[in-house]
C-alpha cells in the first residue's frame, strides 16, 4: 500500500499551487483505491467529493494528472453511521474497495463515537495498546487513509461507547457572542475546563494547525519535534502531527539547506503513522530535554540513527524539494 512514488499531490510543484480544477464543495476526502477485479496491484487515488445539498457524495477517481469528470460512484444520504458502509458497497459495485481504517482488520469500531462529521470512530489496534493509556488516544475515522500496516480480514467486535465521547458529542456549543458577553458580565462563570485525561496536547507555534490534512479537509495540528542534523550537516526536523477531523497521524521529515545552500532549498516528506507508532516517537523525542531546539543537534546522533531505522523501506506519502519559502 501507500507507493513511494505515487501520483497523489495536494501540492503541484510545477506550479508551486495546491488547486485543482474543479467544483469546491463543503467537504472532500482523498480515498486510495485498489481493484478486486483481477489485479489486486492496480491501486488509483479518488476524490470524494460532497456535502451542503440532498444529493450526496460523488467519487471521481485520478486520470491522468487530473481527475475524471464522470464519478466512480455515487453514495446517497449524508455522513452518519451507516455511511462508510453505503460507500463500500457502492465501491464494491464498481470493482474498487477502499484503503482505509474502516476496512482494516486492526480497526474495531467504537459505538455511537463519531467525528464532527458524523463519520464512525474507531480504535486502531495494530502493535498493541499501551497498559493504562485511555482508549481514544487510538481513535482513527473511518475515512482515514491507511497506514503500511492495512489488511483486509475480519475485525473484532464493536466496541461500546466512551463516556468522554459521549459527553463531547452531547455538549452545547456556545457562540463567539454569546461568550464574549460571558466572560464581560461574569454570567455562566465556571471552573476552567480541565482536558480530557485522553486528551493530545497541540503545540503551539510556527505551522500547528494550519496545515491541511493529506486526507481531508480537516487541519493537522503538531504534536511534538525533534531537531537534527543530517550527515551534510543542514537542520533536519522531524515532528508528528495528527488531524483534528479525521484522526489521522503523520510524521512530516523536514530538511532545511538554506544555511548551506543559497538557493534556499528546503525537502520536505510525510509519512503515514499509525497511532502506537505515532506515541512511540514521541516518546523518543521527549527522551531529549530540549530536543526540539536546534543549538544541540549536532550531539543526537542516536536518535537520528533510530529515526532513519524506522524509516527504513517505509513509503512516503509525499515528496517534495522547494526553493525558498
Amino acid at each position: 500500500m501507500l507507493p513511494v512514488d505515487n501520483r497523489f499531490h495536494l501540492f503541484n510543484t510545477r506550479t508551486m499551487s495546491g488547486v485543482h480544477p474543479g467544483s469546491r464543495t463543503a467537504q472532500s476526502y482523498f480515498v486510495h483505491l485498489q481493484s478486486v477485479n483481477g489485479d489486486e496491484n492496480v491501486e488509483i487515488w479518488s476524490r470524494l467529493l460532497g456535502g451542503g445539498s440532498e444529493d450526496g457524495y460523488a467519487l471521481y477517481a485520478q486520470a491522468g494528472d487530473g481527475w475524471s469528470e464522470q464519478p466512480l460512484a455515487q453514495i446517497p444520504g449524508g455522513m452518519d453511521e451507516d455511511f462508510f458502509d453505503r460507500l463500500r458497497e457502492a465501491l464494491a459495485v464498481a470493482g474498487h474497495r477502499p484503503l482505509t481504517c474502516g476496512g482494516c482488520r486492526w480497526w474495531s469500531r467504537v459505538q455511537q463515537t463519531a467525528n464532527p462529521e458524523g463519520l464512525p470512530l474507531g480504535l486502531c489496534r495494530q502493535g498493541g495498546m499501551d497498559e493504562g493509556s485511555p482508549n481514544l488516544r487510538y481513535a482513527q475515522s473511518a475515512l482515514a487513509l491507511e497506514c503500511p500496516h492495512w489488511q483486509e480480514g475480519l475485525q473484532e467486535d464493536e466496541l461500546p461507547p466512551f463516556p468522554s465521547a459521549q459527553a463531547a458529542q452531547t455538549a452545547a456549543p456556545t457562540g463567539w457572542w454569546t461568550g464574549l458577553r460571558n466572560r464581560l458580565t461574569g454570567k455562566g462563570k465556571t471552573a476552567r475546563p480541565q482536558p480530557a485525561p485522553d486528551a493530545l496536547v497541540e503545540r503551539s507555534g510556527v505551522g500547528a494547525g494550519t496545515e491541511r490534512c493529506l486526507a481531508c479537509h480537516g487541519r493537522i495540528a503538531n504534536l511534538g519535534a525533534l531537531t537534527l542534523a543530517t550527515a551534510s550537516d543542514d537542520r533536519r526536523t522531524v515532528s508528528i502531527w495528527r488531524c483534528r477531523l479525521c484522526h489521522s497521524f503523520y510524521l512530516n521529515d523536514w530538511i532545511d539547506r538554506w544555511e548551506r545552500l543559497d538557493s534556499l532549498e528546503t525537502e520536505e516528506s510525510y509519512y503515514r503513522l499509525a497511532p502506537k507508532e505515532a506515541f512511540d516517537l514521541l516518546a523518543l523525542f521527549g527522551e531529549t530535554s530540549g530536543g526540539e531546539h536546534p543549538k544541540d543537534r549536532h550531539s543526537r546522533t542516536s536518535q537520528r540513527d533510530r529515526v532513519d531505522a524506522f524509516l527504513t523501506d517505509r513509503p512516503r506519502l509525499l515528496h517534495q524539494f522547494r526553493q525558498g519559502r
